[in-house]
């Protein structure tokens, strides 16, 4: 069995090496930055920080090593850090002369300070990758399970951004018809300065609507395009709710999908219970959280249910730290 931490500045080694294998907006490969977020996180799991500040980042434990991570960022779009899109609308175009009709996809740039709660950070080292204990599921549910215990630290619409196509060279084709463009600048640059600054992008790019025929064909195809690596997660996310928006990444072109909090399958399937030891095997499988002594654990472990009742092993227990009789809040998976 795995165990899923909530995670704090000791664990600055197992995280860094983990952004080094992402290098994404919300897990840079930036050393003060790491350092930064699991202050933050620290903070946010024991209530210290502000609502909208919150980040929870968690990490995946096989025996003391760090093998993934995750993140929930409470409120991505705030004031002063405003989230960004690019929205996929139609024109339509029509002559009187010619008798003809013509229906025109468009790129437009939208902003909001009052945005969702988004996750990401999702990363799993690549010798547990497709592990038959499932490391990339538990690492990835396991903050929706976190959202169902505590939905008033979370907004009511959940988002998540998935890493575009990318050409040769690991190069973004979007980034380089679009944003290079518009900016002068490299992706890698403009993506490393939009985690804290995002003013270039809304005076630099255009609030016209970008026709899309206007870029090549391969640039086209790239828009809302999810990177290979990324479409299992993406597959993950459909099976319990999140779906696809009209809108894009503006630095990569990959897609966004959403879903309602209370909508979201895993989540709607929680349960309080309490926790009983049983040396009989179980095969269902549960997701199972404890805030026992004031720090958030979690594992996916078999058990039974029998009315409000958990049976699990009792290396679970151990592995949870907690007592027969203690309150979980557990989902199946």
């Amino acid at each position: 069995m795995f165990l899923i931490r909530q995670a704090g500045p000791a664990d600055f080694p197992g995280v860094f090496a983990l952004a080094k294998l992402l290098d994404s907006y919300n897990l840079p490969a930036d050393r003060g930055y790491i350092r930064e977020l699991l202050e933050a996180s620290q903070a946010s799991f024991a209530g210290r920080s502000p609502r909208v500040a919150g980040r929870y980042l968690f990490v995946l434990e096989e025996g003391r090593r760090i093998v993934g991570c995750s993140l929930i960022i409470a409120k991505h779009g705030r004031r002063g850090k405003p989230h960004l899109w690019l929205s996929l609308e139609k024109v339509a175009k029509r002559s009187r002369t010619l008798g003809l009709a013509r229906a025109h996809q468009v790129l437009r740039l939208g902003y909001t300070e009052d945005g969702p709660t988004e996750v990401g950070g999702l990363v799993v080292m690549p010798g547990y990758r497709r592990h038959p204990e499932a490391c990339g599921l538990q690492i990835s549910f396991v903050r929706f399970l976190y959202m169902g215990i505590h939905p008033d630290r979370f907004e009511r619409r959940i988002l998540v951004e998935y890493r575009g196509a990318m050409g040769a060279g690991n190069r973004s084709i979007f980034w380089e018809a679009m944003g290079r463009i518009f900016t002068g600048l490299p992706y890698s640059k403009a993506d490393r300065l939009s985690v804290t600054n995002k003013e270039f992008i809304l005076s630099l790019f255009p609030r016209e609507p970008i026709y899309c025929a206007l870029l090549p064909e391969p640039v086209q195809r790239a828009i809302g395009a999810i990177h290979p690596a990324a479409q299992r997660a993406a597959d993950l996310l459909r099976s319990i709710g999140f779906r696809p928006l009209p809108q894009i990444e503006p630095f990569d072109g990959g897609p966004y999908f959403s879903a309602e909090r209370g909508r979201i399958r895993l989540i709607r399937r929680i349960r309080r219970l309490t926790v009983a030891a049983a040396s009989s095997a179980a095969s269902s499988s549960y997701l199972v959280g404890t805030e026992a002594g004031g720090l958030f654990r979690a594992a996916r472990i078999p058990g039974k249910l029998r009315g409000g009742r958990l049976t699990v092993s009792g290396e679970a227990l151990r592995l949870l730290r907690i007592s027969e009789g203690a309150s979980v809040y557990a989902c199946p998976v």
